[in-house]
């Protein structure tokens, strides 16, 4: 019997496992950057993988890949080959772990707080369960007494949910009523009364003053039918008119008196929207002020970078790694703007952000620290930020040369300056001001390495 080759692409798996493996080994004993580099290019795709599993939680899946990658190197820094666990098995472990602690500390930020969510979801069961016990909606006063809450506060909730709740004024058109037996009023009674003086003392006194509106005859008529329980032709004998005449009055008046509480709710309804959206825009304000995210770039602003700039370095310190910040400046942005117009000037900003984005890592996070200036953190980066920067000022500099805007009138000038962790500074505000006092643009075109640099 012939024993059949295993297919190629597991042999090539194998043969890839193998490769890593060695090294990962050499990694372990030489502590070669350039050997880290080559074992993250090989799992990019179980990077990718993993980050579009969590694209669904609103985040962009760039952003998750970048923490993947982060947790993909903390992996490959604490491996043991000797402990005999497929790496691949062990990265994917840090990659989902470190994009879940990121989804965590972002989710903050935008979520309903659980407890809130909890406490709706106890008053939905409460209510239900005292309706369904008093056969009726139940007062405020009742769930707060069953819930242990103020009445205020069960009041508050309560609006709070049902603010946006309109009542379409298209129901109960008059189109309904054509046909005469549309609707058996009789049958409605007994379903009608059970709720009638049960209302909320708010509820009775809207209903009453739209009751007001109506003509005394159907206020009578409404009020034996539905307060007192009594069916058309009782009323009919009591007032000395015919069923078929109460009938008639009965479903104009509920008519009426529909279209009526429809208009004073759509009213109070439109003043609590007016309300809430003053509030909103008050409150859009201060977000604004606490944003993370640059508008016109969609590139986080200078409030991420220092909160971010703070957990690298921290994650560093504990990792004993180092991390670099690199600035860039377009310089001369505000004279370009005043010289060529604004939407060059928007184009410039954004090709140069477009550009940066391309050159660097994923796992490099680029912000736009100012107007004119873009900053970024290099996790796992020492002396070789100035490879980057060179890359960064050729790259830069070719592309301001096509567009013709590095000459004539109102140039636009490349700044570049970095700074190093832990060599040149400890703490984040000292790093980024060195890093920034180094990239003053100068007139001078910038220095060109080759590309293979």
């Amino acid at each position: 019997m012939l024993i059949e080759n295993p297919k190629p692409n597991q042999a090539q798996r194998k043969r890839t496992e193998e490769e890593v493996l060695q090294l990962l080994l050499e990694y372990r004993q030489t502590g070669n950057s350039a050997l880290r580099d080559r074992i993250v290019l090989r799992y990019t795709g179980l990077v990718e993988s993993v980050a579009r599993r969590f694209s669904g939680s609103a985040e962009p899946v760039e952003d998750l890949a970048q923490e993947g990658y982060i947790g993909l190197i903390t992996a490959i820094d604490l491996y043991d080959p000797t402990k005999n666990v497929k790496f691949s098995t062990y990265a994917t472990h840090f990659i989902i772990g470190q994009i879940k602690h990121y989804l965590r500390d972002r989710g903050k930020i935008i979520k309903e707080p659980a407890w809130l969510q909890e406490l709706n979801q106890r008053m939905t069961r409460v209510i239900d369960s005292l309706a369904q016990q008093f056969s009726r909606p139940p007062t405020n006063a009742e769930i707060a007494q069953m819930m242990g809450l103020s009445e205020e506060t069960v009041t508050e909730m309560l609006t709070t949910r049902e603010v946006f709740k309109v009542q379409s004024i298209d129901g109960g058109s008059e189109s309904e009523d054509d046909g005469g037996g549309a609707i058996d009023m009789e049958r409605q009674a007994g379903a009608d009364v059970a709720v009638s003086f049960q209302l909320p003392v708010e509820d009775r006194i809207v209903l009453e003053t739209a009751m007001d509106k109506l003509k005394d005859l159907e206020q009578t008529v409404l009020f034996e039918f539905y307060y007192k329980d009594l069916n058309q032709t009782e009323i009919a004998r009591q007032l000395g008119i015919s069923c078929n005449y109460v009938s008639h009055i009965l479903r104009n008046s509920t008519r009426k008196l529909k279209k009526i509480l429809v208009t004073d709710e759509l009213r109070d309804a439109q003043m609590k929207m007016a309300q809430m959206r003053k509030r909103l825009e008050e409150q859009q304000a201060l977000l604004d002020q606490v944003s993370v995210v640059d508008s016109q770039t969609r590139l986080y602003n200078c409030n991420y970078f220092e909160s971010r700039l703070e957990e690298e370095l921290s994650r560093a310190s504990r990792m004993e790694s180092e991390l670099a910040l690199l600035f860039v400046v377009l310089g001369g942005l505000e004279s370009f703007a005043r010289a060529q117009g604004t939407l060059k000037a928007d184009n410039a900003v954004l090709g140069t952000a477009e550009i940066i984005r391309q050159t660097v890592r994923r796992v490099d996070i680029l912000t736009r620290y100012s107007e004119d200036t873009f900053a970024l953190i290099l996790p796992f980066t020492g002396e070789k930020v100035r490879v980057v920067q060179a890359r960064l000022a050729v790259a830069l500099g070719d592309w301001l040369e096509e567009q013709g805007w590095h000459a004539g009138r109102a140039p636009l000038r490349l700044g570049l300056g970095s700074a190093i962790y832990p060599r040149d500074a400890r703490e984040p505000a000292p790093l980024a001001a060195l890093a920034q006092s180094k990239s003053a643009p100068s007139d001078a075109a910038p220095q060109r390495l080759p590309h293979a640099a």
